[in-house]
């Protein structure tokens, strides 16, 4: 699976979570570097093909669109559990399908973005979000 990633620092970005039963399994993540303020590293430019309005963060429609068949099996974006990471002020916030196990999730997110006190993060915080924006093929 060719995917748009694998940086050693601090970052923010989305992912999907296509087997919730095998969170480590999950390789579709993307990574945006940042500080412990969410700020993006200077070099590191989002294609407006997979950004959201402002440009400055992914969008999980607009990236999934870029994807190859193979990668998205074919499915539409909001099929998978999926979440976003967001940092400010040194605490990482994830947001995502309350399908996703938390405890889980939480370690994954922590190794695949880094999001650790060398990287200037004081507080991992889980949001469960079951609002329509996070609907997936579970909700059915």
């Amino acid at each position: 699976m060719e995917i748009l990633r694998e940086y050693s620092d601090l970052c923010r970005g989305i992912f999907w979570i296509p087997d919730i039963d095998n969170i480590e399994s999950s390789n579709l993540y993307f990574q945006i570097p940042c500080d412990s303020d969410g700020n993006i590293s200077s070099d590191f430019k989002i294609s407006v093909d997979m950004s959201s309005k402002n440009t400055d963060n992914y969008n999980h429609k607009n990236l999934w669109a870029t994807l190859p068949k193979r990668d998205t099996e074919g499915k539409p974006f909001d099929y998978y559990p999926r979440g976003r990471i967001e940092i400010n002020r040194g605490i990482a916030t994830i947001y995502h399908s309350p399908y996703i196990p938390q405890d889980e999730l939480k370690a994954w997110a922590i190794d695949k973005f880094n999001l650790t006190t060398h990287n200037g993060i004081k507080k991992v915080k889980m949001v469960a979000d079951g609002s329509s924006h996070y609907c997936c093929y579970l909700d059915d």
